[in-house]
């Protein structure tokens, strides 16, 4: 058995024939259909149903196709923590969900294009920031912490061998529509806020509230609005009388539609990258930390 085989596998679990897998692979139908009737019998048992519409998993195939994928992942991290820095190696960050991205990787594109090819900005949950950053696929994370969360955020990080450099810190603001009936004001009271709806991003950890995304809690009697992409939320923004809370540094064509107004007496929050604590960050990491110093 050998890493390999195991990769036919899921390309034929994942695509439902021996022929489709066989083109994702790029290699001949033939060679994989040996390669796993060759793992098939050093097993001793038959991973798949053949018909002439396709291939479906016995249940023994699906039984080792949920270790051969937690085999590969850890291969996967494995190859991302070792491997040698070349100009064809991409450069990823993994981020919450925020404005400013946008500005700062296109300058960051804009140096180093010659260099890399390839750009990931992944912009997810606070949990699979860390994940994304424990696991190499992203060399840096960005995420807030403060007086509420830190604790708890500091305490992850550890057990992911995973630290951080603060970059900034903001004020928590509130994101409006240009046309909410708060929309005017120059500082806004929490309790200002009691009868709109709120719009949260989805997290994981539901049960950690230092998972959060977002800056305050919602007020018990008001509706909340659950979304996981960065453009959705901005579009309720503008359509209803619901609001959110963020950073207030925004870049592009935002600020044409939202208003950003302070919310008083609010908490220090700090803008921070996360990185390994036992790797270097690259000249094109180090750019970007000195980019995003720079906007806030």
């Amino acid at each position: 058995m050998n890493i390999q085989q195991m990769k036919y596998v899921v390309a034929v679990a994942n695509n439902g024939s021996f022929r489709e897998a066989a083109k994702k692979l790029f290699i001949t139908q033939p060679s994989l259909s040996n390669g796993i009737r060759e793992l098939e019998e050093e097993i001793g048992v038959t991973l798949f149903i053949r018909t002439n519409k396709g291939a479906s998993l016995t249940d023994e195939g699906s039984t080792f196709l949920e270790h051969a994928e937690k085999i590969l992942t850890q291969m996967e991290i494995i190859e991302n923590r070792y491997q040698e820095v070349t100009t064809s190696e991409r450069f990823s960050i993994s981020s919450q969900h925020y404005d400013f991205l946008g500005e700062v990787m296109g300058k960051v594109i804009q140096r180093f294009k010659d260099q890399y090819k390839n750009f990931r900005v992944f912009e997810t949950t606070t949990l699979k920031v860390i994940e994304d950053v424990k696991s190499y696929h992203s060399e840096l994370g960005i995420i807030y912490l403060n007086s509420q969360n830190q604790a708890g955020i500091e305490r992850y990080l550890e057990q992911a061998n995973l630290t951080y450099d603060v970059i900034g810190s903001f004020k928590t603001h509130i994101f409006l529509g240009k046309n909410h009936p708060l929309a005017t004001q120059k500082e806004i009271q929490l309790e200002h806020l009691c009868c709109y709806p709120q719009v949260r991003f989805t997290q994981e950890g539901s049960n950690f509230s230092y998972f959060s995304e977002d800056l305050i809690e919602n007020q018990e009697q008001e509706t909340v609005i659950y979304t996981n992409d960065r453009g959705t939320l901005m579009n309720l923004l503008v359509e209803t009388d619901a609001y959110a809370s963020g950073s207030g540094v925004v870049t592009g064509f935002t600020k044409k539609e939202i208003r950003l107004i302070p919310l008083a007496e609010s908490t220090n929050n700090k803008i921070c990258v996360l990185y390994q604590k036992n790797k270097g960050i690259s000249t094109i990491g180090q750019y970007f930390m000195e980019e995003l110093k720079r906007l806030f």
